[in-house]
């Protein structure tokens, strides 16, 4: 087949910053090509651009042998080009029928024929989710799967996804590139952008990487390893992991026994998590994991706690204030719920959670404070040229970065992070473990949630699963593995 997608020397410039400076790029029909890049690199521009969501500052773009030039997303389907944005927005009143053909000649089927419709499609790849369910009684790795759904219903020529998977566990990855192989075949071509370097080595044909704003490195990653691709993207060694050292936990920081909730079928969950560790907390969608979080933030109103204790005290946690006053810090993996003001500047949202508010100290406080924020701007590879720039200006990865600083800078006792990393580059990935570890070196117990097996062996002294509301295993990292895990997570033996 040939080439589907022709682009000629891109650029995008964003007030003073050029993010895009002159990117070419020639994609085949039935071609999955990965687009590689850290944060900031201009990525999501790039794909915003091609699927109608943001104009070009220069440049072509060729389609099929047209010209191809979208105002507006409704344009560039027209043309044939469909996209999931990395920070997409659904219409929670929608039903998973009507959003997945939203956008097709099939929008106007009666409720009856959509539901069918949408079966087949959903029964195709083994989601489990009714085609009648509300948008917004979805969890979000189900709603990117629904729009991945989307994708294969629209007749599109050209596919662009922006860091779909960045919350999805082993299997829903799986799913997710069942369907973008099958995309494939049907003579689509893709675009994928994701900081999994393994998912790029699995899924994708060919790989570019994308750096200060032009494309100069084509690879074929199904050839090389992690490391070999990583040391392409930063032009350096990156420590991709390992796990941590034996650990031997004796001073319990929490204690939970019987926790259960009307809200999120939690039943009878017990566990502890000792001073300076890092607990690990898996399973697959609607396990309950979320809904440990929701009771130990005080947002389940219908959790109890057979037993409660933090530093060996008796709780009771039944507000978000009773947590804070604990000492509990929370990381949702809801972008939402980040807690960031866009239109603040970098360095007063990093000051801020970090006690270095504005004070009678003065200049020379201020020019100290402001000094830490550059180093963790530059520890954590933020891109921006100015520290008083928006958040909302920053990517979506290093916006993430931000939000994930500020809770690491605090005095929490106990932090629970969902899904920290994700989003975020392999660079500052390894930063990011670095700056945890350091944190239980200095006796903060961390409650770890994720989906990537791997992420957790390499960061959790123990790891716990849940299946079904119940927590049906804990495991010491030295036995665990990622089959292991995922065995106890769907309930069958995989080793």
């Amino acid at each position: 087949m040939g080439n589907l997608l022709s682009v000629k020397n891109l650029t995008k410039n964003h007030e003073h910053l050029r993010a895009l400076k002159g990117v070419n790029l020639e994609v085949a029909a039935g071609e999955i090509v990965g687009l590689l890049g850290e944060n900031g690199a201009g990525k999501s521009t790039f794909l915003s651009i091609l699927g109608g969501w943001d104009r070009p500052s220069g440049g072509t773009i060729t389609l099929d042998g047209e010209k191809y030039a979208p105002h507006t997303p409704e344009e560039a389907l027209e043309a044939g080009v469909g996209s999931i944005r990395q920070k997409f927005k659904v219409d929670p009143d929608l039903t998973v029928a009507q959003a997945i053909f939203r956008s097709t000649a099939h929008a106007s089927d009666d409720e009856e024929s959509l539901v069918n419709r949408a079966q087949e499609l959903i029964s195709e790849i083994g989601l489990a989710v009714d085609p009648r369910t509300k948008m917004g009684d979805l969890v979000r790795a189900e709603q990117a799967l629904v729009e991945v759904v989307r994708m294969e219903a629209e007749n599109t020529r050209l596919v662009l996804m922006d860091e779909v998977a960045a919350t999805f566990n082993d299997y829903e990855i799986y799913q997710l590139h069942e369907v973008t192989r099958k995309l494939a075949a049907e003579g689509r071509a893709v675009i994928y952008i994701t900081h999994r370097i393994d998912e790029i080595r699995s899924l994708a044909n060919r790989a570019v990487i994308l750096s200060e704003g032009t494309i100069n490195t084509e690879i074929n990653p199904g050839t090389m390893t992690s490391e070999e691709i990583a040391f392409k993207m930063f032009n350096r060694e990156i420590e991709m992991g390992g796990r941590p050292d034996e650990f031997a936990g004796e001073d319990a920081k929490l204690v939970i026994e019987n926790l259960t909730s009307a809200k999120g079928s939690l039943n009878n969950v017990t566990f502890s998590v000792d001073r300076g560790e890092i607990f690990g907390l898996t399973g697959l969608r609607r396990s309950g994991i979320n809904e440990v979080a929701a009771a130990l933030v005080g947002v389940d109103e219908t959790a109890k706690f057979g037993t409660l204790k933090i530093n060996g005290e008796d709780a009771t946690i039944s507000s978000p204030e009773d947590s804070v006053a604990h000492g509990i810090g929370y990381l949702s993996d809801n972008d939402d719920e980040l807690g960031l003001a866009n239109e603040r500047s970098i360095a007063k949202t990093l000051m801020e959670n970090a006690g270095l508010k504005e004070s009678p100290e003065g200049f020379l406080h201020e020019v100290s404070a402001l000094r830490e924020v550059a180093e963790q701007i530059q520890k954590l590879r933020i891109k921006t040229t100015n520290i008083q720039g928006e958040v909302g200006k920053l990517s979506g990865g290093d916006q993430q970065k931000v939000a994930l600083a500020r809770w690491m800078t605090t005095d929490c006792e106990i932090l629970i992070l969902n899904h920290p990393t994700r989003g975020i580059d392999v660079s500052a990935k390894s930063e990011i473990y670095k700056m945890l570890t350091e944190l239980t070196e200095k006796g903060t117990s961390i409650i770890l949630i994720g989906s990537d097996m791997s992420e957790l062996i390499g960061l959790c002294n123990r790891i716990a699963v849940m299946r079904s509301g119940e927590l049906v295993s804990i495991q010491q990292n030295k036995v665990a593995t990622e089959d292991t895990l995922m065995g106890e997570a769907l309930g069958e033996d995989l080793v």
